[in-house]
């Protein structure tokens, strides 16, 4: 990639891909790079409750489910299950997803299943990630709202904004 930008934006957990400590450096290394200085890097990851809470242990991982219509049909779509495994060392949970048709209200065929390798990152190592790149957290909130802080009530992510120094 060529250029420097003002801004860059890694959502939906995306920087969770990076499963080693290598790999999140490098992408740090790398985002930095084309920063501009005084430029912005925005990332949203878990937020570290579901890392603290001992739900990951208990393997309670907190399923998520939403709808998706489509015309002529339903789809649901389950992010997570009883059974994905969550490992203490590497903090990467086998986070199970799948895509089941609807009918009468009811998951009916699955079309997909998949498990995907996702790191759990917590606000320390993000932070230290983003000094060894040349970086400096600014801000932590727990939704894109700015007025969630990570400790409040409806907070469900986190947050972080750094800023090259």
């Amino acid at each position: 990639m060529e250029g420097q930008f003002d801004l860059v934006v890694c959502l939906l957990g995306t920087l969770s891909h990076m499963l080693d400590n290598r790999q999140a450096a490098a992408c740090f290394q790398h985002v930095a790079k084309h920063l501009r200085p005084g430029g912005l890097f925005i990332l949203e990851v878990a937020h570290p409750g579901d890392l603290f809470d001992g739900s990951l242990l208990l393997q309670d991982t907190g399923a998520e489910m939403w709808e998706v219509d489509r015309p002529g049909r339903k789809l649901m779509v389950v992010w997570g299950t009883d059974m994905d495994n969550f490992d203490l060392e590497t903090q990467v949970l086998q986070r199970t997803v799948s895509i089941h048709t609807m009918r009468n209200e009811q998951m009916d065929q699955c079309l997909l299943e998949e498990v995907v390798p996702y790191r759990q990152f917590t606000a320390q190592e993000i932070d230290l990630l983003a000094t060894i790149a040349g970086m400096e957290v600014v801000g932590i909130y727990g939704d894109l709202n700015l007025q969630v802080s990570l400790t409040h009530e409806d907070a469900f992510r986190m947050v972080m904004c750094l800023r090259k120094m």
